[in-house]
């Protein structure tokens, strides 16, 4: 088995068991977890594969701004689109380009750091408005690069 994460909009993390050698399985679970039209796949960090909703804007699912995050700092670069919908976060795809591998242990800590941290600040936003969207992702952004260099 492979294990994958699956980040909602909320950014909560959950796991997902993966078939190590069935990229057809593989496809169609992950398909599932996203949801929509199909999966898609995106690539922020050279040891994983974010799987997003093919339509997911146009679907109307909300924005994943943990994920987002995450790719930002990943990419060291603001993106200037947000990513929506659940994100299946996996390792590469093997030499074949056909069955992905597993996220590694420090990839998947930074994954874990940063959800928690967007989990909380949004929280936090409830009682602490941000002055604006800008606002509001560049402290997201700011939040998530220091969980990047502190889970190095």
């Amino acid at each position: 088995m492979v294990r994958a994460w699956l980040v909602d909009e909320g950014a909560r993390l959950s796991a997902l068991e993966l078939p190590a050698d069935d990229a057809g399985a593989q496809y169609a679970q992950i398909r599932s977890a996203v949801g929509g039209s199909g999966a898609e796949a995106a690539y922020y960090h050279r040891g994983s594969v974010l799987h997003v909703p093919a339509t997911g804007s146009t679907d109307g699912l909300s924005p994943n701004l943990a994920v987002w995050a995450l790719a930002c700092g990943w990419r060291k670069m603001e993106l200037p689109y947000l990513l929506y919908g659940p994100i299946v976060i996996t390792g590469p795809y093997d030499a074949d380009g056909a069955a992905v591998g597993e996220l590694s242990d420090r990839l998947t800590a930074q994954v874990r750091t940063v959800c928690e941290t967007v989990r909380e600040t949004v929280i936090g936003w409830r009682t602490r408005r941000p002055a604006s969207n800008e606002a509001a992702l560049g402290e997201l952004l700011a939040y998530a690069r220091r969980d990047l260099a502190a889970v190095s």
